[in-house]
């Protein structure tokens, strides 16, 4: 018997330690698994909106160019996720979201056509370099309206254009932080195995440095500042449980920062914005609105002396025969007759009208005419008007007072870039173009949602 025990004896530690294994490490791997699962489009989509708006833009992949920022590095590993979780069944496109997709689809086209037209002429070595880049990119914005797309519930929505607007606010502090002490303070950010696209320094107009915080032009921060304001006066009229101080201090840093680039497009933006705003609010709310104006611009004009006066001497100066970017605009559009004769349709091909070897256009409409031609255009112009439908219908479609201001903001979005586009060239700079097609991608999911809904309530007994 002692001896039949302490043969047992073995085997039975060896069970006790099975089991210790058995009911600990199934739990940690179930854990793990919960975790997996939990990562949904939503979670991604948080992740790029930080990447694309904290991370310096200038920071890309040497050879890659504008295209090669992390966020676009983190959207192609991402539509490896969405592609195995879509073979697992774990996530679709929702239904009633098909226009985003389709403008995609009509930009994928438009951007093929164009890269075929390159190989149709005597097309320069670092023009079929960046036609490349141009087909890179359009791979990236795939994965970011699929994910958009696959978004099932509003406040998924609502949580993302929050974070949208949060990022903005605190970019917002950067660049005021820039333009008073008159230096920039992203220079110093440096990752490992990126290199710079632009330049960190900043330039001045007038008495007045123009701050760039993570962007890489004061106009791209400008436009990116003009895109979150809609949805910051949005959150902060319906910020139900948060005092006043808290709902709007990001309309004011917002605005502000934008006035302080010192530039045509933030004030054009801002004025955008209000105009497609002001005739959906109550009289009551307008009212209030433009007698808050009076102060506020008396405050900017205390707190920072001289801006609004150069403000307006831009456009005055404009109306008066031009400035020196007025002067070089009006020569681009005058010139690109040349540039552009047998390529009206289909363009010179994607990415390949390069400054170093043409021009700056500063304007999106003719750069587009240039790189992508007629059919390009309409189709970009088509990215924002499917913005402003998607935005206007699901309004339509809602009850509730928050969501229709959440669609009038796609409408102002919309509406909003389609103007500067004519100031800048828009989809040159990956922050502005990044926050194009999430804007596409988050108007299509909103409109989903209104007209699921609204299919709902039509199916409940009367």
């Amino acid at each position: 018997m002692p001896a039949a025990s302490t043969a047992a004896e073995p085997h039975a530690a060896t069970e006790d330690r099975s089991a210790t294994y058995a009911t600990r490490r199934p739990g940690a791997l179930y854990r793990s698994q919960q975790r997996l699962r939990r990562l949904g489009p939503d979670s991604l989509l948080a992740v790029y909106i930080v990447l694309l708006l904290v991370v310096p833009s200038r920071l890309v992949v040497a050879g890659i160019g504008a295209t090669g920022t992390i966020a676009n590095l983190f959207l192609l590993v991402s539509l490896l996720w969405y592609a195995i979780s879509w073979l697992m069944r774990r996530v679709s496109t929702a239904s009633f979201t098909r226009p985003a997709r389709l403008a995609l689809f009509g930009y994928a086209v438009a951007v093929l056509l164009a890269y075929v037209a390159v190989g149709r002429r005597d097309a320069d070595t670092a023009e079929y370099s960046a036609a490349d880049r141009a087909l890179l990119q359009l791979l990236v914005w795939l994965p970011l309206i699929l994910l958009t797309t696959s978004l099932t519930e509003y406040r998924q929505i609502e949580r993302l254009l929050r974070l949208f607007v949060r990022c903005c606010s605190w970019i917002a502090v950067v660049a005021m932080l820039e333009f008073v002490l008159k230096q920039s303070l992203t220079a110093w950010i440096v990752i490992p195995g990126l290199s710079s696209s632009a330049t960190s320094e900043l330039v001045t107009r007038g008495d007045f440095v123009r701050p760039t915080a993570t962007a890489s032009h004061s106009l791209e921060l400008a436009a990116v500042m003009v895109t979150a304001l809609p949805f910051a006066i949005q959150q902060a009229f319906h910020g139900e449980g948060r005092s006043v101080l808290r709902r709007w201090t990001p309309v004011g840093l917002i605005a502000l920062s934008s006035m302080m680039t010192v530039s045509r497009t933030s004030v054009i933006g801002l004025a955008v914005v209000l105009l497609v705003l002001l005739p959906t609010w109550p009289a009551r709310r307008v009212g209030r609105t433009l007698l808050a104006m009076i102060p506020a611009l008396g405050a900017t004009r205390i707190l920072v002396p001289g801006l609004v006066g150069t403000l307006i001497g831009l456009f005055s100066a404009m109306l008066d025969g031009g400035d020196n970017s007025t002067k070089s605009r009006t020569a681009t559009s005058a010139d690109i007759g040349l540039d552009l004769a047998g390529h009206q349709w289909f363009g010179r091909g994607p990415g390949t009208y390069l400054p170093t070897m043409y021009r700056y256009t500063d304007n999106q409409y003719l750069l587009a005419l240039l790189e992508v031609g007629v059919v390009g255009l309409i189709a970009i112009m088509l990215i924002y008007a499917t913005t402003m439908h998607c935005g206007a219908l699901g309004r339509r479609r809602s009850i509730d007072p928050a969501r229709r201001e959440t669609g009038q903001g796609f409408v102002a979005v919309g509406f909003v870039m389609l103007v500067v586009m004519a100031t800048f060239d828009t989809l040159s700079f990956p922050m502005v173009a990044g926050s194009t097609f999430l804007m596409l991608g988050l108007s299509g999911a909103y409109l989903g949602v209104a007209r699921r809904e609204e299919a709902r309530i039509g199916d409940l007994p009367q």
